[in-house]
């Protein structure tokens, strides 16, 4: 492959890039990689990992909250809160009940 064509490449696999960048949100979910169409076109919020946020967090990231339910992939918010919830109360019964008390369905 010559020079030329090595930067011709890498400029369509950098404007691919770019362009990603700029329209979509990247999102890491506990069911894999989702691109969600962004509201705005910037460079904000393009990667987000969402699989510990908590509802403190989804307030944070309000554009990419609704920029989600608008694409119709709610259960990414209700997935990560819910992950949230089940592991605080499998704390607070772990802490009263000892080691053998869990929610059932439950992560460990």
């Amino acid at each position: 492959m010559g020079r030329l064509s090595s930067f011709l490449a890498g400029l369509l696999v950098g404007a691919a890039v770019m362009f990603t960048a700029l329209k979509y949100h990247v999102v890491r979910a506990n069911d894999g990689w989702h691109l969600i169409p962004k509201l705005q076109s910037d460079f904000s919020q393009t990667y987000v990992d969402v699989r510990q946020f908590t509802p403190a967090d989804w307030n944070e990231h309000r554009e990419l909250a609704v920029a989600i339910v608008k694409a119709d992939k709610g259960h990414l918010m209700s997935d990560s809160a819910l992950g949230h919830v089940r592991q605080a109360v499998d704390s607070v019964l772990h802490n009263l009940g000892g080691p053998n008390t869990s929610i059932p369905g439950a992560s460990p």
